[in-house]
């Protein structure tokens, strides 16, 4: 079983881990004697906690028929027993082997300062990653506190890693260096405007996500199948991990 609890906010690796686990399966002759069972917050397939993009839904219908993956959707957890996967409406799901995605939690450090977090210790932050309350206090990535412009059945959080991430943490360290060189920080990108670009690797296929914002209402998105996904995620893991190993920090 693999799945994603209430308030998780990376639901595509979640994905990612459920076709990955049905590929090594089938190429260790195993398929047929597994049952694998997705269990998701999300209120349809494809959400992927930004509000879904067009054909999502039926795309992923398509990839869990083709892999004959039984689909829980709007599961919220409410406790794991051994070999049990408890929802709070009572429903218990058996496993032999599970991987379930928690939800992201705010810090207690952040939430005791009363002064730049929400309820939840997430720190509430300006368009600039600036804190609100703060000039010199930035914020990037998981520990920035975003709205999602929807209510959802069972509570979904928002991807805030990956592509966003870097994006984030590119305005705010613009900003730092300018607020250094003692310039007024003037680089600024709302998190809902950043694009969606995303690759989600499925053994030997994937999906390549792509829209011009990460929150709704977009103009354009995209979900592109196909096995050149796979291979693009590959290549994209070896150049990260090349330039890591190299330092070449300046590098896209």
């Amino acid at each position: 079983m693999v799945g994603a609890t209430q308030g998780a906010g990376c639901f595509g690796a979640a994905y990612e881990y459920l076709f990955n686990v049905s590929h090594q399966l089938r190429r260790a002759g195993l398929k047929r004697q597994v049952k694998l069972t997705w269990v998701s917050a999300e209120p349809f397939l494809g959400h992927f906690g930004i509000g879904g993009l067009p054909h999502g839904e039926a795309l992923l219908s398509m990839f869990l028929r083709k892999e004959r993956i039984t689909a829980v959707m709007n599961a919220a957890v409410d406790h794991v027993d051994d070999g049990r996967l408890v929802l709070t409406d009572g429903r218990a799901i058996g496993f032999r082997y599970a991987m379930i995605i928690p939800p992201f939690i705010g810090q207690e450090v952040i939430r005791a300062t009363g002064e730049i977090s929400d309820a939840k210790g997430y720190v509430k932050v300006r368009d600039t990653y600036q804190t609100v309350t703060r000039d010199e206090v930035y914020a990037a990535g998981i520990a920035v506190a975003v709205d999602a412009p929807w209510q959802t059945p069972v509570p979904v959080g928002v991807p805030k890693t990956g592509f966003p991430a870097e994006r984030m943490a590119h305005v705010a360290a613009t900003n730092i260096a300018a607020q250094i060189r003692g310039n007024q920080p003037t680089s600024r990108q709302a998190f809902g405007d950043i694009p969606a670009v995303c690759v989600m690797d499925a053994g030997n296929n994937g999906v390549i996500i792509l829209a011009d914002k990460m929150l709704p209402p977009r103009k354009h998105g995209l979900l592109i199948p196909g096995p050149q996904a796979h291979a693009m995620k590959l290549a994209f893991e070896k150049y990260f991990l090349w330039k890591a190993q190299h330092g070449y920090v300046g590098l896209p």
